[in-house]
């Protein structure tokens, strides 16, 4: 169950700093803890609607050391980028709006380039883990629906934005 839990943090944290990264450089206005949280919440919407139906499917389909052996296919697989997520997070959430700005250019950007890669080598973890052909395809929608939630985000925000933009 430890591995699921850490899988679920991990993906928590990617699907948060997905709406972060997608906001960032829309507006071209400097960044606000309220615009920052916002970005955030739309990243775990987006993030959670996506990752449900894989979610309950691997549920439904496989046992708990099922489960386990998936989940710490996936930690291991993403693990490299989930140690730059949280030190970003701890950065944004903590410091001054100078320490966000440094970590979304250091951190976060290159993150927007290797976050794809992480998750396709934790589905190819996950499914070489799986055991059954149902439990491949929850472990493929679900690579899939965490490679949709940053691109989905940023066609939202990009349309908020412009409808910001005109209205203002």
């Amino acid at each position: 169950m430890g591995w699921v839990l850490a899988l679920a943090v991990v993906v928590v944290l990617d699907a948060m700093l997905s709406g972060y990264r997608a906001a960032q450089g829309r507006t071209g206005r400097l960044p606000s803890r309220r615009r920052d949280l916002r970005a955030h919440l739309a990243g775990l919407g987006v993030g959670s609607l996506l990752l449900a139906p894989p979610v309950v499917l691997g549920l439904l389909t496989t046992t708990g050391e099922e489960r386990a052996e998936i989940a710490r296919a996936g930690v291991l697989g993403s693990l490299w980028l989930s140690v730059p997520t949280v030190v970003a997070l701890l950065v944004l959430l903590t410091l001054s709006w100078r320490w966000r700005y440094l970590a979304t250019a250091v951190v976060l950007g290159p993150m927007t380039w290797l976050r794809p890669v992480a998750a396709l080598a934790a589905g190819v973890a996950g499914v070489l883990a799986a055991s059954g052909a149902v439990t491949r395809v929850a472990v493929l929608l679900a690579t899939a629906a965490v490679l949709a939630v940053e691109p989905l985000l940023g066609c939202l925000i990009r349309r908020l934005c412009s409808d910001e933009v005109e209205q203002g």
